[in-house]
Order: C-alpha cells, then structure tokens, then sequence
C-alpha cells in the first residue's frame, strides 16, 4: 500500500475498537475494553485458569511494582504518608513480604493491616509474598494461605499471592506446596511463582519446574538480577534473554511473565536498559526488587513505566489466548508472541477471525466447520485484494518469487491499520460475496494455478512496478507488528464489522 490513510479511513480508524495502545504505534490510546468471563477461551491452560483469567484484565500487569522485604514495613502511622509517596511515583503494585519458613504466618500484622488499607485507598493492589523453603510444604503453604485470608481493619484483603521458590525446588515439593495453595485460595485469586532467572547460576536453579509453574500459577516473576556475584552482565541481554527462555521453558508461549528487575544499589541506566528489554520481549509487566528502601533515582525510574508498558498488556496477552485457543493462531508457527509477524500471516490471521464469527460471506452448515478457514497466505492477500481491503493496484508481483517475498516481509503497525480500516469501508463488499468465493480464495493459490483471462499470470498477479513504502513512514521508534500486537487488532475488528 502508498501514501497515509485517508482521512475517511482515518476517521474510521478512530471509531474502531483498535484504537487501543500498541507498543510503538502512533495511534490514539484507550484503555482496551474488559472481557466477559464466557469471552476467553484459554485453550490448555489448567481449569482453574480458564475460569477466573478473563476476570483478571487488572493486577501487576497495571503499572510499576515494588517490593518490600518484611523488615521494611513502614510503621502504621507513616503508611498513608509511604503509599500517597508510592502512588506519586506510578507504583500500582506493592510486594509485601509476610512471612518466612521460620516466622509466624504473619509476621507483622499490624503493620501489613495498615499498609492494605492505605494502599487501596491509593488504588495501589497488594500482594503477599512468603520466602519457604518447602522442608514442609504443608506447612509453608499455610503461611502463604494465611496471608491470602488475611483481613484488615477496614476489612479488606490482599489481591494476589506471590510464593518465592528458591531453596528446594524439588518438582514433588513445589506441586505439593503450590497445590495446597491453589486449592485454599480458589480460582479467583491470581498466584505469582518468584523463581530465579533460567540464566541463573546457583545449582538448584536447573530443577526449576517451569511446567508446573504455568499448571499451577497465573503468572511466573523471574528474578533478573544482572548484577551477579560470579559476573556482571548486561542488564538488557540478561532480562530479554530471561523473557524469553521463560516462554521457552514453561512450554507456554502465551505465559504472562512479570519480570522482577534489580533494584540493588543500580542506577537509573540500568534500569532503564531493563525497562526496555522487557519492552522488547513483550514482558506483561515488571517491578523492581530494591536493597532495602528504593532510592529516588529508581523511583523516577518507575514512574516512567508506561513509556515501556502498553497500558492494556494483560487484555492483550487474552486476545492472543482466545485466538490461539480457538486455532485462530497457531502457536507453534508463532513461536514467541514478541516475534514480528509477517504480512502473509497477518493477511491469513485476519481472514480466520473474520471467518469464526461469521463476517465473511455467509456460508452453509454443510460449507463451515468448527475449524480455522483453511487458507494461504496467497489465497488470503487475493481475497483481501478482490474485495479492496488491501490496494494491490501498483505492486510489482508478476511472479511467485515477487509475491512470496512480498508476503514474507514484516507487517507494520500503520499497514495493519489500514488494512482494518479498508475492511470497516469495503465491509458491504465483503458482505456480498458468493459462498463459494471464500474457498475458492482461499483453497485455489497454492503454486498449482495455471493461466487465466482476468490478467493473473500462472495464479500470480501481474501488476506494473511499484516503490514499497519504506520503514521509515511508519512513526519514529516504531517497530513491526508482533503477535501479540496482531492479537488485539483482529480481536478488534470484528467489533468494527458487526
């Protein structure tokens, strides 16, 4: 495609659902919409999951976190004064400690009394963290399901549980422990697994187990601390690589990861370095682990957390789930959900989701399946093109190679957009194609066509040369469109068509 969008497309790209913050787009930010309970379908999460995620669009993923150590607690009459401090810096997120193996359940009630009520008078959430040791994992268990009913003095409660696995990571200790909580909190409180980074050297770092992690908890909080007593590391290759080797070793692309960054005695340029990896990686959230109170440099640094975090990340990581669970997606081809995603399979991926709910040509019972639209990149740019959802008038592929390398490319956020924007204008052209059209489209170019009168050439189109829009057009900082970026836009869409 040429040029910027029109201004009637643009109009309409406003009126869209899809307007909605992306990582480097330069579109208008909204907060994304909630998703029902019944709207998610989470495919091979556990059940526990897949009944109360969709209720969770709010938690660590909504702004920076900090964490606090049971020894750092502000005294009950200085709590309104710490979280009012708090809240002035961005910090959404608190990590209290609350125990230990060998402390009582709650080791400061009347303090970790105060301190919730002042923080949800700060709309700042609160979550219990406990170091166990799991010599008893029933009985460390306990302790973390104390924390989890534990009532303050306005009668409020905690929101979420954080247990921090480090000493004996045994899988049958660990299932145990982790089972024991989840069966006593319920579904509806989301749980946090504190785990060493995979990058970690210390010897029982190599039993972590990471499948149980993602059976068993909501999110999994690596602990990136780059600054190691075996060496130093860089703290943006050690958080990005931490990210993605999470997603690797919990055999979940789609697991939110909540990244735990170092917060003792670094500065604002490491910490900023790992901000922007979990940028890059596509973290859901992070917070930041301080040595004992943070300083005020890191919490300037804080405050700058949504300049790394789209404000919506946890409904984008949904609208991933929902549409890998229904085949939409598929994980496997995706690999890494921060990976850029190609035209071809941005063209495919819109296509499908279209075809789920019924917005493409209405087709018999006997014609639709309970499975994904079985159709080509090829096939679906041609579809796109027959109903002028993408201008294909211009475009120098006359041959297979041209068009293969052409959907291979990169899909750009601005692109994206107006392909959406194309399909809420031409959507009566949609509406009035044949039933056969769709599988004709989308079955017919796969290499095999032959010549035909309407000016393809061997299947192919064949068009005069045309100037690709270079990258630069796109907003500055911008970057391809990832999967979880293509996610929320063809989520999006079927709003705008329906």
């Amino acid at each position: 495609m040429s040029g910027l969008v029109a201004n009637p497309l643009a109009s309409k790209v406003k009126a869209l659902a899809i307007t909605a913050v992306f990582s480097g787009l330069s579109v208008a930010s909204t907060v994304a919409p909630a998703l029902s309970q019944d709207s998610v379908s989470l495919g091979n999460v556990p059940a526990h999951s897949s009944r109360h995620l969709s209720r969770h669009l709010t938690g660590p993923a909504d702004g920076a976190g900090l964490w606090v150590n049971m020894w750092n607690y502000p005294l009950v009459e200085n709590a309104d004064a710490y979280c009012k401090k708090m809240h002035n810096h961005g910090i959404r997120n608190l990590f209290v400690q609350t125990s230990r193996s060998n402390t009582p359940a709650i080791c400061e009630p009347a303090r970790l009394s105060a301190l919730i009520d002042a923080a949800h008078r700060y709309k700042i959430r609160v979550i219990c963290w406990g170091y166990h040791e799991l010599a008893n994992p029933a009985v460390d268990a306990g302790k973390m399901i104390a924390a989890a009913k534990f009532t303050s003095e306005r009668g409020d409660h905690i929101d979420a549980v954080a247990p921090n696995l480090e000493k004996n990571l045994d899988a049958k200790a660990v299932e145990a422990y982790l089972k024991d909580i989840r069966d006593a909190v319920g579904p509806s409180m989301p749980i946090m697994a504190v785990v060493y980074s995979p990058l970690n050297r210390a010897p029982q770092v190599a039993k972590t187990p990471w499948k149980l992690l993602a059976k068993y908890c909501d999110i999994i909080a690596p602990m990136a601390y780059w600054n190691s007593k075996w060496q130093k590391y860089s703290a943006y290759e050690y958080t990005w690589s931490t990210v993605k080797m999470v997603r690797q070793l919990s055999g979940k692309p789609d697991v939110e990861v909540h990244v735990i960054g170092d917060g003792m005695g670094t500065k604002a340029d490491s910490i900023n370095d790992f901000m922007r990896a979990c940028k890059a990686a596509e973290a859901t959230s992070a917070s930041l682990y301080p040595n004992h109170q943070p300083t005020d440099e890191q919490l300037v640094c804080l405050s700058k957390y949504f300049e790394y975090f789209p404000v919506n990340s946890r409904y984008r990581l949904f609208a991933l789930r929902e549409l890998a669970a229904s085949g939409v997606i598929e994980p496997l081809a995706m690999g890494d959900p921060s990976a850029s995603i190609t035209r071809g399979d941005f063209y495919v991926l819109i296509l499908r989701q279209l075809d789920r709910h019924n917005v493409l040509a209405k087709r018999s019972p006997l014609e639709r399946t309970s499975m994904p639209l079985d159709v080509t990149k090829v096939g679906a740019y041609k579809l796109l093109s027959r109903v002028k959802a993408v201008d294909s008038k211009g475009l120098d592929l006359a041959s297979e190679e041209a068009l293969s390398e052409y959907l291979r490319r990169p899909m750009w956020p601005r692109e994206a957009l107006e392909v959406v924007a194309r399909l809420v204008e031409v959507q009566g052209n949609i509406k009035r194609l044949p039933p056969n059209t769709i599988e004709h489209y989308a079955r017919a170019y796969r290499g095999t066509a032959t010549a035909r009168k309407d000016g393809e050439v061997n299947g192919w189109l064949g068009q005069p040369a045309f100037a690709e829009r270079p990258a630069s057009s796109n907003a500055p900082g911008s970057r391809p469109l990832s999967y979880l970026d293509a996610a929320q836009i063809a989520l999006d869409t079927v709003s705008g068509l329906k």
